[in-house]
């Protein structure tokens, strides 16, 4: 969890960074345009996402304890088809669908090349969700931490260049495009001396047909997770986004986004945890070792509120200055829209551990139901609040949705506990 989260904070710093450079070279008008072509492919990205890493992790998982080498190969080389395939998916789709994007969410001439360009990030970084599930599970978290670092450095480093030399957004994007073909690269070479490091050799000859008995179990698991994927999509900014650019325009989006991109720096901590404790939970669960269950997530969430909570509390006294000082007084209107999903984000954050705990339990079902009910009150909020109070509007959206998040997992985690108790052993 070190690892992952100095990866994930070094990171999250340059990511954060790269943002404030972004939003003062080009201006609230055109920083908004930029995050609604991100935006954009972003959302068709995630909806064509079957958060494949979850999958290859709980089977991986369970056929390494078994010691299945074959079995472990062939998830493998599933794991990577299934993100192959949907990535060229996503692709065509959003090439297809980028001169309406551009009519009703960008509102900006010849914005669709600028989503054409973006969108070739897609095919390279599908992949490279089962290779940081291969590399977690091997317990390879220094080198996530490389990757997840060079990845944010070298975008940085491209924006800097690119405004240096005096070039526009479509440069910047091409850079983009360029961090996510080498990560690829980058992950690639390190999994596969992962793999050869535990004798599992050549993943891309291994036959499928070898967990044809898990196949429908496996296909219900993904079928879950993937629409956990595309709920998230809903629940998180980007619909919020596409909604501000719809109904309030493009400054209304750089507001939303940069109150959303303090916050999101804070949850950065977030991932490393999950990432780190789901396979542990996994193993767990498999071996019913309940105890030892419960006493990773207390110290978990232990570690977690004695980081996060004195940083909440610093920003929410100090938005105004924190704003001004590196985004620029003309981000100033966006101070007590951070201090609302600064709020929600701290909830966030204290119920994390439930969809993992959820996943390990082999209860994706459960799961997805409390997206759904995220979901549909997150999209509610936002058509009830957006149109009248702007990118305020989408921040307490968020957060109403986030604290209907906090009852309804608490309860499909008491069933879970419940029905695990009443399974036979």
């Amino acid at each position: 969890a070190s690892w992952l989260l100095g990866g994930k904070m070094a990171a999250g710093i340059f990511a954060a960074l790269e943002v404030v450079i972004l939003a003062r070279m080009l201006g609230v008008n055109k920083y908004g345009l930029f995050i609604l072509v991100v935006v954009y492919v972003d959302v068709l990205d995630r909806l064509f996402d079957f958060r494949v890493w979850e999958t290859a992790t709980k089977y991986i998982g369970s056929y390494l304890a078994e010691g299945e080498n074959e079995k472990v190969l062939s998830v493998i080389k599933f794991s990577y088809l299934v993100n192959i395939l949907s990535g060229v998916l996503a692709l065509v789709i959003t090439i297809l669908t980028a001169k309406l994007a551009e009519k009703y969410f960008i509102h900006s001439p010849n914005s669709y090349l600028f989503v054409y360009i973006y969108a070739f990030s897609m095919l390279f970084n599908t992949a490279n969700y089962t290779s940081d599930a291969i590399l977690r599970i091997f317990d390879k978290f220094k080198s996530i931490a490389f990757i997840s670092t060079f990845y944010s450095f070298f975008k940085l480093a491209s924006v800097l260049i690119v405004f240096y030399l005096g070039l526009g957004i479509k440069v910047v994007l091409f850079s983009y495009v360029a961090a996510s073909f080498f990560a690829l690269i980058i992950r690639l070479i390190l999994v596969s001396r992962a793999l050869n490091e535990n004798r599992l050799y050549n993943w891309w000859n291994a036959k499928i047909v070898l967990i044809r008995d898990k196949w429908k179990e496996i296909g219900w698991f993904l079928g879950n997770t993937s629409i956990a994927g595309t709920l998230k999509m809903a629940n998180d900014e980007y619909l919020g986004i596409l909604l501000l650019g719809y109904w309030s325009g493009k400054d209304a989006v750089a507001y939303y986004k940069v109150a959303k991109s303090i916050v999101k720096l804070l949850l950065r901590i977030e991932d490393p945890l999950y990432e780190t404790i789901y396979p542990e939970l996994v193993r767990f669960s498999k071996l019913n070792a309940m105890q030892d269950l419960k006493d990773l997530i207390k110290y978990s969430m232990k570690k977690l509120m004695t980081y996060v909570v004195p940083v909440i509390i610093l920003v929410l006294i100090f938005a105004s200055p924190l704003i001004g000082l590196i985004y620029g007084d003309e981000y100033l209107e966006a101070v007590n829209a951070l201090r609302v999903v600064t709020v929600a984000g701290l909830i966030s954050l204290g119920i994390f551990w439930i969809n993992p705990v959820l996943l390990s339990f082999g209860k994706p079902g459960i799961r997805n139901v409390v997206d759904i009910v995220t979901m549909i009150s997150f999209v509610i909020l936002l058509f009830i609040l957006v149109k009248d109070y702007s990118y305020m509007g989408a921040a307490f959206a968020l957060l109403g949705s986030i604290l209907i998040r906090f009852l309804v997992s608490l309860y499909a985690l008491k069933i879970s506990i419940r029905s695990r108790k009443e399974e036979p052993s």
